[in-house]
């Protein structure tokens, strides 16, 4: 019996340091972006765009890592590419669960639209913060799910040659919902 609970009592701790050591994290998360658009004064209507990212960092402690993120939002007619300097942290230490945060911000690249029609197109500033839950599955490694903020700004447009055309400023409000996996 004594060995069965020293068993279980050993197997329940490193069950459940998840990230909490010290060195290289991983966090890679996909889902949608939920929101309400608006064309021309029409009324708005519910959209849903896919969404993927990877955290790439350092853990100083199971409160912070600091990193880089590059991801892939897919819009009505962009795909656009967030890079972004990120940082991570654990609520709870050596715990099965934990809450979590992550935070996200940087600009949004825009070599993924294949628009011919437009000559001109920049991204911009993007944020995203989220908040989740982090489910340990042995070892260093763990499941999570999260909920957050996204906000991306881009330009497009045509020009005509002599400085002019016409310009589109879009800035995108999601929310956003997401399920991924980290070590």
């Amino acid at each position: 019996m004594k060995q069965i609970l020293f068993f279980m009592l050993l197997s329940s701790s490193v069950y459940a340091q998840v990230n909490q050591r010290r060195g290289y994290t991983n966090h890679t998360e996909m889902g949608i972006l939920l929101g309400r658009v608006a064309f021309n004064n029409q009324p708005a209507i519910s959209k849903a765009s896919f969404s993927a990212l990877t955290f790439n960092g350092y853990r100083f402690i199971p409160a912070l890592a600091v990193g880089l993120t590059v991801g892939v939002d897919a819009y009505r007619t962009q795909m656009i590419v967030p890079l972004s300097l990120g940082l991570r942290g654990d609520f709870l230490k050596n715990q099965k669960v934990t809450p979590f945060y992550a935070i996200d911000i940087g600009k949004g690249m825009t070599g993924l639209i294949k628009n011919n029609t437009l000559s001109y197109k920049r991204g911009g500033l993007h944020l995203n913060p989220a908040l989740g839950l982090r489910f340990a599955t042995g070892g260093s490694s763990s499941l999570s799910w999260s909920v957050g903020y996204k906000r991306q700004l881009l330009s497009s447009g045509t020009e005509n040659g002599y400085g002019e055309g016409v310009y589109y400023d879009y800035a995108y409000n999601r929310f956003s919902m997401r399920m991924g996996m980290s070590f």
